[in-house]
């Protein structure tokens, strides 16, 4: 039998609580869209930290945490995980002006499987 993989697209993402939700019951995001960039920070943030430990590399976390700087964004964890899983978080107000641009981000997304 095959084994449906489900996925989800988080709108008004926040910090991603309802995401790290999803993911735990064996969800796969495909984008993560919200308007505060502190809060798009984080998210980029735990997308890395899911993709290092799907593939058994956690301790590139481990040691970004040792490291971190206080105050500074997660780039120097960021750059360590393949550009699709940041892209993935897509930091923008939702409206008139922005719509078809963020439905053009998630169908690339979607369509090329990066996450």
């Amino acid at each position: 039998m095959i084994k449906k993989e489900y996925t989800f697209i988080d709108l008004f993402a926040g910090a991603g609580g309802l995401s790290e939700g999803f993911i735990k019951a064996g969800f796969s995001p495909i984008a993560h869209i919200e308007m505060k960039k502190d809060a798009c920070n984080t998210l980029k943030t735990r997308s890395a930290f899911h993709y290092l430990r799907a593939k058994d590399k956690l301790s590139i976390y481990k040691e970004y945490l040792k490291n971190k700087v206080e105050g500074s964004d997660g780039s120097a964890l960021w750059s360590q995980v393949p550009l699709g899983i940041t892209d993935a978080v897509i930091c923008a107000t939702i409206g008139k002006d922005s719509i078809n641009d963020i439905f053009n981000k998630v169908d690339k997304l979607n369509n090329n499987g990066i996450i």
